[in-house]
């Protein structure tokens, strides 16, 4: 007869599901709740903007919180990640069926990595640095999506006080999102160190 010893090894038992393969540490899973939040307040913002927020026009315009929102996180979040996270962004808020056209993905894309850049090499990270950076990129995007409407004859010179209008309403909620995305940027660790 064969004894068991009493310190033999002994397998984990076998699992079974998705779920149970899919290991992470603290810190990734911290992460995931990051982004994931994030996708959270824009889906929030996208939904708070086409129903509740469209109903308050001041001059025929309304504001474009989903944009202001990914240029916070891009400017928050750095260079590398956070243009990731524009080009991502824009594209779902392009089928959203919100975004002006297919081409605010590439001005939103593009005007995140601009502002980025030029905020990490000129600027220190600070609240005033961070909304200057967005009312400029929303101010050249707004201004961006006119001349192409321009262009395609989808409106007139005499609409260009609505556009950047809109580019002002929306900066009114920026230092509120400023302050829910710096929130949300502390989970999981610095966002980036310069």
């Amino acid at each position: 007869m064969h004894m068991a010893r009493k310190y033999e090894f002994k397998p984990d038992k076998p699992r079974s599901g998705f779920w149970s393969k899919l290991i992470l540490t603290n810190q990734q899973r911290r992460s995931v709740l990051r982004w994931g939040l994030y996708a959270l307040v824009l889906l929030v913002l996208s939904i708070l903007q086409d129903v509740i927020l469209c109903r308050f026009q001041l001059f025929g315009t309304t504001t474009e919180l989903v944009p202001c929102a990914i240029f916070l996180v891009c400017l928050t979040e750095g260079l590398e990640r956070g243009c990731v996270f524009s080009l991502l962004a824009s594209c779902l808020y392009l089928f959203s069926g919100t975004a002006a056209g297919p081409y605010s993905i590439v001005f939103i894309t593009a005007l995140s990595v601009g502002v980025t850049m030029f905020r990490q090499a000129m600027l220190q990270k600070s609240f005033s640095a961070t909304m200057l950076c967005t009312a400029a990129a929303m101010v050249v995007y707004k201004l961006a999506t006119f001349f192409i409407g321009l262009f395609l004859s989808m409106t007139t010179f005499a609409h260009i006080g609505t556009f950047l209008l809109s580019a002002v309403m929306s900066l009114v909620f920026a230092p509120v999102l400023y302050k829910v995305i710096t929130a949300i940027s502390t989970i999981g660790g610095e966002s980036w160190k310069e």
